[in-house]
């Protein structure tokens, strides 16, 4: 009678890595991995475009998927005589086990599922970079335990979009270098034969303990800007209530000294107000513009300070990098001017000395009052 270690080991080689059960009518892919006719077809079925590529499921080499599946005979043979062995009885009771126990965990929302299971997908425990695959506790399991594969780069669950993150556009390789001079993540194809090969190259360790090493000072840094964002746009707004004082008094004088003119000078007053008015919204305008303007880097600045303090418990090497990169790659512009902008000289200037002599010289005044209260070039509004 065979001992029970050698009947567990050889169960283990009669084992589908895809259904996680002893072969049923074995088939053999060109790369020389066998699993069950009914899976490979399956897993076949599940491919994005029924006339796509199709890749082995265990080490991901291309096969024709016009290419009829080739039974293997002599590992059919194999495993008609394991399952007439009578130690077949212990390994029924277990998968009976593992399948309530498969039933209990059932699929949640949220939850990154094994691509080896296909009846009732049971949610990943590792994810496989090399095999660019998500396993279950149990096919984590088989897959650790083959010689080829034992290398491979293992990670916590995650989705094919950030699987795909993960790897080099260009060459498909595993992105674990840091560009400094570009600031981006690249493979290690890249440091050699791409536009990177003169670059400063460093790891993702160094790059994230040096990223790691300047948040603080780059998180204080925005949020001085920020603060001096802050300073700015009350100094506009101060400056904004001012202009609209300035010309509401200038308003006041303007309508008595017409008043005092007459009807004659009515048609001189339109035009005059008109100008003032004008120059007041080419002003309102300008500050308002700057003020919005100063708003959008406020935002902006928010968003960046909120990306930053999140950052902190980041310890996704890769997504730490590109994620800092992309925040000190956003340009910030320095505050030339914290209390507010250079407006035009305004159209009108009237004083005591001007009201005086402008009642005086009432005659004169009708004459040069085109002159007078003539618009300077350039504070027209456009």
């Amino acid at each position: 009678m065979a001992e029970p270690g050698a009947v567990a080991g050889l169960e283990e080689e009669l084992t589908c890595p895809i259904c996680l059960g002893i072969y049923s009518n074995p088939v053999s892919l060109g790369c020389g991995h066998s699993f069950c006719k009914a899976c490979v077809q399956e897993a076949r079925s599940h491919r994005p475009s029924p006339r796509g590529p199709f890749t082995c499921p265990l080490c991901s080499a291309w096969a024709d998927p016009a290419m009829e599946l080739q039974p293997n005979v002599q590992l059919r043979s194999i495993v008609q005589k394991f399952l007439e062995a009578p130690a077949r009885q212990q390994e029924q009771e277990r998968e009976g086990q593992r399948e309530e126990e498969g039933a209990s965990l059932g699929q949640r929302d949220g939850v990154i599922l094994c691509d080896f299971c296909l009846q009732e997908p049971q949610p990943a425990a590792k994810t496989c970079l090399s095999c660019e695959a998500s396993l279950c506790e149990a096919h984590l399991s088989k897959h650790s335990t083959k010689s080829p594969l034992k290398d491979h780069v293992l990670m916590e669950p995650c989705s094919a979009h950030l699987l795909a993150e993960r790897r080099c556009p260009q060459h498909g390789k595993l992105l674990e270098c840091y560009c400094k001079t570009d600031s981006v993540c690249i493979c290690v194809l890249c440091c050699i034969v791409s536009s990177h090969r003169k670059h400063k190259i460093t790891t993702l360790e160094e790059a994230f303990g040096q990223a790691q090493s300047v948040l603080p000072e780059t998180l204080a840094t925005v949020k001085e800007h920020k603060a001096a964002l802050n300073q700015s746009i009350a100094n506009l707004l101060k400056q904004e209530e001012e202009v609209k004082a300035k010309e509401s008094l200038l308003r006041d004088q303007l309508e008595t000294l017409f008043k005092e003119i007459c009807l004659q000078l009515d048609n001189k007053k339109r035009e005059v107000l008109k100008a003032l008015s004008d120059y007041k919204e080419q002003q309102l305008s300008q500050i308002k513009m700057e003020v919005q303007k100063h708003k959008e880097e406020k935002d902006a600045a928010s968003c960046d300070i909120q990306e930053l303090e999140a950052l902190r418990d980041q310890k996704d090497l890769l997504l730490f990098i590109k994620s800092f990169a992309a925040i000190q790659a956003r340009k910030r512009k320095p505050l030339t001017n914290k209390d507010g902008i250079e407006l035009p000289t305004p159209p009108i200037i009237l004083d005591k000395l001007t009201t005086d002599a402008t009642l005086r010289l009432f005659k004169q005044f009708l004459s040069d009052m085109q002159s007078l209260f003539e618009v300077p070039p350039g504070t027209q509004c456009r």
